[in-house]
C-alpha cells in the first residue's frame, strides 16, 4: 500500500509541476511533465487498490488471525502450510506461508479493521521464535548462483504462484467473512511446472527433462509444438495477412492438432485488457491477461480457464540475460491440469510470437 501511495503522490506532483510550467510559458517542459504524469498513472492502474495491486490486497473484515489460521492451517499451497509469527509493521500475530528457497512468503496480517495479504521476500521482517528458525536455513544465494534458464524459471514460477496465492487467499477470506463455515479447499495453487527458452526450443519439466519441442517466428508467422520425436502435435495458423506478410489479427486464427483442424481462436476485449477465446473440440478455453509480474520480469502473463475453472497460468519473459545462453525469451507454465498441456504450450508460443511485434 505504501508503494501505491508513493506512486500516486509522484503522479500528482508531476502533474502539478507540468501545470506550473505552462503557467510561466514553458510549454515544452510542461508538456513533457504532463506526459510523464499520464505515464505514471497509466502504469499505476485505475480502480480500487485491490484492482491494481499485484503483490498486496486488503479485506475489510472482523475475522481474527487465530480464527483464520484454524481455517487455513491444514491447507497445502506452493509455499507450504501456514504457521504463526510476527511481522514488523503490524501488531500481533500474522499468518505466514513460506518462505521457500527464494525467500518468497505470503503474509496475512491485521491492520485496524482490515486484513492485509501480501507477498514479501524480506524475511528479516518476520519475527519468529527459535523453534521456527529451521524454516530460514536453506536459501539460494542469488549473487553466487549461475543464472540458467532452469533456475531462473523456477524463481519466476514461484513469484507468479505467489501472486496467484494472494488472489486466491483474498477470495477465500471474503467467503469466510460472509460465512465462517464456508468450505476451505485442501489445497490452493498447487502446480506442475514447465519452462521453455528460445535458445533451445524445448519445454522442459522441473527435472530438466524434454517434454515438448516448439518452433516459432513472427515473420513468417509460425507457432508449432512437437513431441520429442519431432512429430507435430499442435499449431496455430493466422487466417489472413496484410500486403507485407504481417498477421491480420481481426481475421482470427485456426488451431490444428495432429494435422486435423481442432478449433479457432479469436481475440476479445474484457475488463482489464485483452483475452483470447479458443473454441476447440475439447471445449471452450478463455485465455485472459493478468498483470505483469515485475519481480520476476514476466511481461505477458495469462490465465487459462475452461468452463470457468482455472487450468493453467502461462507467463513470458521476452528478453532475459542468462550466464549460459545469453539473451533469449523465457516462458513458464504453471499447470493445474496436465490433460491440456499441449494446448497451454501452443497458446503460450502463439501469444509470445504474436507479441513480438511489440518487442523490437
Amino acid at each position: 500500500m505504501k508503494e501505491d501511495r508513493v506512486m500516486t503522490l509522484l503522479g500528482v506532483l508531476t502533474g502539478i509541476s507540468g501545470l506550473l510550467a505552462f503557467s510561466v510559458g514553458k510549454w515544452i517542459m510542461g508538456g513533457i511533465m504532463l506526459l510523464l504524469a499520464f505515464a505514471i498513472f497509466y502504469n499505476r492502474g485505475g480502480g480500487k487498490f485491490n484492482d491494481r495491486s499485484v503483490y498486496e490486497k486488503i479485506v475489510r473484515t472482523d475475522l481474527g488471525i487465530d480464527e483464520l489460521f484454524e481455517c487455513f492451517r491444514n491447507m497445502d499451497t506452493p509455499l507450504g502450510r501456514a504457521w504463526i509469527a510476527g511481522h514488523r509493521g503490524f501488531e500481533g500475530d500474522s499468518i505466514i506461508f513460506g518462505p521457500n528457497r527464494y525467500k518468497d512468503c505470503v503474509v496475512i496480517s491485521r491492520k485496524k479493521n482490515m486484513l492485509d495479504v501480501k507477498h514479501i521476500t524480506m524475511v528479516n521482517n518476520i519475527i519468529r521464535g527459535e523453534e521456527d528458525e529451521y524454516r530460514f536455513s536453506d536459501f539460494i544465494n542469488a549473487k553466487e548462483t549461475e543464472v540458467t534458464p532452469k533456475r531462473y524459471s523456477s524463481f519466476a514460477a514461484f513469484k507468479l504462484a505467489s501472486v496467484m496465492m494472494i488472489r486466491d487467499l483474498t477470495e477465500l477470506i471474503e467467503k469466510l467473512d460472509a460465512d465462517i463455515n464456508a468450505p476451505v479447499p485442501d489445497s490452493i495453487g498447487r502446480f506442475t511446472f514447465y519452462y521453455h527458452n528460445s535458445s533451445e526450443n524445448y519445454f522442459r519439466d522441473a527435472d530438466g527433462n524434454d517434454v515438448l519441442e516448439v518452433r516459432n517466428s513472427y515473420n513468417p508467422f509460425e507457432a508449432k509444438v512437437f513431441d520429442t520425436d519431432g512429430a507435430e502435435m499442435a499449431s496455430v495458423v493466422p487466417r489472413a495477412f496484410n500486403g507485407k506478410g504481417i498477421v491480420t489479427d481481426s481475421a482470427g486464427y485456426d488451431i490444428f492438432a495432429d494435422g486435423e483442424h481442432f478449433g479457432d481462436i479469436r481475440r476479445i476485449k474484457i475488463s482489464g485488457g485483452d483475452a483470447f477465446i479458443a473454441n476447440t473440440d475439447a471445449g471452450e478455453f478463455t485465455v485472459r491477461i493478468m498483470p505483469a509480474n515485475r519481480r520476476a520480469n514476466m511481461s505477458f502473463n495469462y490465465i487459462v480457464e475452461k468452463d470457468g475453472i482455472e487450468k493453467a497460468v502461462i507467463g513470458g519473459s521476452p528478453n532475459i540475460l542468462f550466464d549460459t545462453v545469453g539473451r533469449c525469451q523465457n516462458d513458464i507454465i504453471l499447470s493445474y491440469d496436465d490433460d491440456y498441456l499441449v494446448l497451454y504450450s501452443v497458446m503460450e508460443i502463439f501469444i509470445m510470437t504474436l507479441n513480438k511485434k511489440y518487442l523490437k
